[in-house]
């Protein structure tokens, strides 16, 4: 009995070190609703944390969902039409927002200026592993992702509106369609989004099943 006590915390010490080698941050789950001075949703405003871009916006409902570090401090929501709110990040699972008719405008240059960082990728990649640490860039989809399966070199995205249920995801590599992403080198890699929902509409009906947007790092 006392081996089989010892055997279960080696394995559990061990995960422990696994996950403090890949930079594991413990996140919490956040989610709100953001509104006008009316009281009307606002859709498509960003989701900041800590001035880090997160690529998650809210919905037609004004909603947003997301997980984020617990450490983080604040948490801020960007609008172009609205302008921006910022509160501090005390634990709490739901934080709604609400615009006044006389908050101020500002652009995302003005923003930058302030120190936003309008890059999603630095805020998805807290305490994850860099690109090159992955044997192939089907394992960085599968662990980037959420709702995504992968049979083999085949990608499917759940939740996306599609009329055939097996089709699979656009593939656009710096603005390029293609059919495989196979061929790329984890050490390649620059960025990849994916895009669903409304957010594939540039892409008509072949974004339907998703869209991967990926961008390669240049050369000298």
């Amino acid at each position: 009995m006392k081996t089989r006590f010892l055997f279960f915390f080696f394995i559990l010490f061990s995960l422990g070190l696994i996950n403090a080698q890949v930079g594991y941050v413990k996140t919490a789950k956040v989610k709100g609703v953001v509104t006008d001075a009316e009281g009307f949703p606002i859709k498509k405003a960003y989701v900041f944390i800590d001035s880090l871009k997160t690529g998650i916006r809210t919905n037609k409902k004004g909603v947003y969902k997301l997980r984020i570090p617990v450490k983080s401090d604040l948490i801020s929501i960007f609008s172009e039409e609205y302008g921006i709110q910022t509160v501090v990040y005390n634990g709490e699972e739901e934080i709604d927002f609400a615009f006044s008719k006389n908050n101020e405008v500002v652009s995302e240059t003005q923003l930058s200026n302030l120190g936003y960082n309008f890059d999603p990728e630095t805020f998805r990649n807290i305490g994850k592993k860099s690109y090159s640490q992955y044997p192939n860039i089907f394992l960085i989809i599968k662990e980037k992702f959420s709702g995504v399966r992968i049979d083999g070199n085949t990608i499917y995205v759940r939740g996306v509106i599609s009329l055939d249920h097996n089709q699979t995801p656009l593939f656009v590599v710096d603005g390029n369609y293609v059919n495989s992403i196979g061929y790329i080198n984890p050490d390649e890699l620059q960025s990849i989004e994916l895009l669903k929902g409304e957010d594939t509409a540039l892409y008509g009906a072949r974004g339907a099943a998703g869209v991967f947007v990926i961008s390669l790092k240049k050369g000298d």
